[in-house]
């Protein structure tokens, strides 16, 4: 055998054994990897985990309140039970309730147009006690306004006795809705009233609507 091959023979040795080690060394790592992932499990899932949790906060809604509201109508009288009530203070006071006895949600636009008796117009309001935002009513629930029938001072003038008042409902441009008035007697049946009568808005509590 000349110098020549056994350097051929040498050099192609060496290679071979390069790669055996190469070889080893890739399937040794790939064990290792293999191990820790059998110890964690999860690490190979983080990246579809983020994916996952992205598309859930993608996909979350308004709450149950918010799209309440959103789909609640104007409060109609036969959507809504209406009563006067007494109360003891302020004086000369009278509380308006409306209860939502349907099965879906209604919206107490504005202020009630109010009218004892056979009045033509309709009393004042106390431009005060704007709420915030609309008063929209679950089933089962009531919204409030308070009414000064008359000014403890004499400054409304004579006045006269009424015994029976009527609401009519606003729509969401503050128009008066169809379908006529509420109406219910005063309590204690006569009720005395001057030109100071006026009304708050409807208000989500009866604390809030005897504040005026």
């Amino acid at each position: 055998m000349t110098i020549r091959t056994l350097r051929i023979t040498a050099a192609a040795f060496t290679a071979a054994a390069a790669l055996t080690l190469t070889a080893c060394g890739s399937s040794s790592d790939s064990k290792k990897d293999d191990k820790a992932a059998a110890a964690d499990p999860q690490a190979s899932d983080a990246t579809s985990d983020q994916g996952s949790d992205a598309g859930a906060d993608g996909d979350e809604g308004g709450s149950d309140t918010e799209g309440s509201s959103a789909k609640a109508g104007a409060c109609t009288p036969a959507a809504v039970k209406f009563e006067a009530r007494a109360v003891k203070s302020p004086v000369n006071h009278v509380l308006l309730v409306a209860t939502n006895t349907s099965k879906s949600p209604c919206t107490a636009y504005g202020f009630p147009f109010l009218r004892f008796d056979e009045d033509q117009a309709s009393s004042g309001v106390t431009e005060e006690s704007k709420p915030q935002g609309k008063i929209t009513l679950a089933p089962g629930k009531s919204a409030y306004a308070g009414v000064l029938a008359s000014a403890a001072d004499g400054s409304g003038g004579k006045g006269r006795d009424a015994k029976k008042l009527a609401v009519t409902w606003q729509n969401p441009d503050g128009d008066p809705i169809e379908g006529g008035p509420s109406q219910a007697d005063v309590p204690g049946g006569s009720l005395h009233v001057d030109d100071s009568a006026k009304t708050t808005y409807w208000l989500d509590s009866e604390a809030a609507a005897l504040k005026w």
